[in-house]
């Protein structure tokens, strides 16, 4: 572990010797080194990266695939993260004639996680609807998080939707370990085989409804590739789900974010 641990430069903003990594929407400054990577947080962030910690670590003591820790650096002001990385591409990269087969393993790969037990984290959709209200109280909302027609709203237009609707939601949900940030970039694949190399970006990782981790995919699938999302659905073993829940989660996730 020591051999990969990353040397705090001055400012603690960036990492010697590492390869800053600039895709994704990680709130941290991402390294990698080798087959390591680092997320680097200041103050505020370090009690997400701790949860994201835990939960890496959780989730290596099941089937499903991911990564480990490696190392774990905290000081009064920061943390850093290291984990193994996953081999594999991520699912926004997979070529069009793939995305069928990989549909069906991110399906089966889904139920599983869906199926285990033992989870410790927890996300009640009061919580999550909790946070929501704060990210649109702060006017922290991402509009380009949102579709264009929800963009026509005020953000507090669309929470009021949120919040009318959570007492049916809450009322049929079904709580399972869900990832809590399904979408593309955080699934990896074996680009030959298109198996499912493991799941990344665990930070939200918890029981909650089951919906939440389908309303996410599904809406990837569609919007990112272009696809019919039946093929996962159907693998997932869910090929008539819920529209209205769909529905709900897909309003409510981007809300959370800000």
């Amino acid at each position: 572990m020591a051999a990969h641990r990353p040397r705090f430069v001055e400012g603690g903003s960036w990492l010697k010797g590492w390869e800053r990594v600039t895709i994704g929407e990680s709130g941290a400054d991402v390294f990698r080194r080798g087959d390591v990577f680092a997320k680097l947080c200041g103050a505020h962030g370090v009690q997400g990266l701790r949860d994201e910690r835990d939960r890496v670590e959780w989730l290596a003591g099941t089937a499903i695939p991911g990564a480990t820790v490696v190392d774990w650096v905290e000081s009064a002001d920061s943390a850093c993260l290291m984990t193994t990385a996953v081999p594999g591409v991520p699912g926004d990269s997979l070529a069009v004639e793939d995305r069928v087969r990989a549909m069906a393993s991110l399906g089966r790969v889904l139920r599983e996680l869906h199926s285990l037990t033992g989870c410790p984290f927890e996300r009640p959709l009061a919580s999550v609807v909790a946070l929501a209200e704060d990210v649109v109280r702060r006017g922290a909302v991402n509009p380009a998080f949102l579709t264009d027609e929800w963009r026509k709203l005020e953000p507090a237009e669309l929470l009021e939707r949120v919040v009318a609707e959570s007492p049916y939601i809450e009322s049929v949900q079904e709580l399972v370990v869900c990832h809590g940030d399904l979408c593309l970039p955080n699934v990896l694949f074996d680009p030959s085989t298109l198996e499912v190399t493991g799941l990344i970006d665990l930070g939200r990782l918890g029981i909650t409804d089951r919906y939440l981790d389908l309303a996410l995919a599904t809406i990837q699938i569609h919007d990112e590739w272009s696809t019919d999302p039946a093929p996962f659905l159907t693998s997932y073993g869910l090929p008539q789900p819920d529209q209205r829940r769909l529905g709900f989660h897909r309003l409510l996730d981007p809300l959370t974010w800000g």
